[in-house]
């Protein structure tokens, strides 16, 4: 399998074809936003590739300068799941985005908060996205967030791995100004550091 960078128009037609079914409406972005944080310089993406058939996708926010960058969206075609080709992603995405971004040190991973599950089955479906995380080399951090009323464990995936889950509440802050408008950013963005507040 290949990771090969999207255009914007291949970015739409994944969109409409893939996105607005693996994702519900309150965590996919409006595919406008997608497209202008793309054109400005703030979001790539890339597709996950067998030969010329689409296996996968994902969509990094990484802002400029930026120690740490943010895997927004990623998501394998409905029928290739359990096949490995989550797995493959990781093995290569370092080097892509390396390639892209010589700075960059890792990206930050938002999943939503275990402890918050509406009930067992909501428990075990977040409990199985973060297994899947961990599996491929990703370290919960001590880091926290709510955006728009969703509570997000943070992880890191750290291409240096000696410092594995590293990644600081200044990163994620970075992150987080860059993505939202000031007025969303400064009334729907709440970030916490666990490490900080027990000690």
């Amino acid at each position: 399998m290949e990771l090969r960078a999207l255009s914007t128009d291949t970015v739409a037609d994944i969109y409409n074809q893939y996105m607005m079914v693996d994702f519900p409406p309150d965590e996919r972005k409006p595919l406008a936003r997608i497209l202008y944080t793309m054109e400005i310089g703030l979001c790539c993406a890339y597709g996950i590739y067998e030969q010329d058939a689409l296996r996968g996708y994902a969509i990094f926010i990484v802002p400029e300068g930026a120690n740490y960058g943010l895997l927004d969206y990623l998501a394998v075609v409905k029928e290739h799941r359990g096949t490995g080709v989550g797995h493959a992603f990781f093995g290569q995405i370092e080097d892509v985005l390396t390639a892209k971004y010589p700075m960059l040190r890792g990206f930050i991973i938002e999943s939503e908060n275990v402890e918050a599950a509406a009930d067992a089955s909501d428990r075990r479906t977040r409990e199985k996205r973060i297994s899947f995380y961990r599996q491929n080399d990703c370290a919960m951090t001590s880091l926290g967030s709510k955006l728009f009323g969703v509570t997000y464990s943070i992880l890191s995936y750290d291409f240096d791995k000696r410092t594995n889950g590293c990644a600081s509440l200044e990163d994620l802050d970075r992150i987080y100004a860059a993505m939202f408008q000031r007025h969303h950013y400064e009334h729907n963005v709440e970030l916490w550091d666990n490490s900080q507040v027990s000690s």
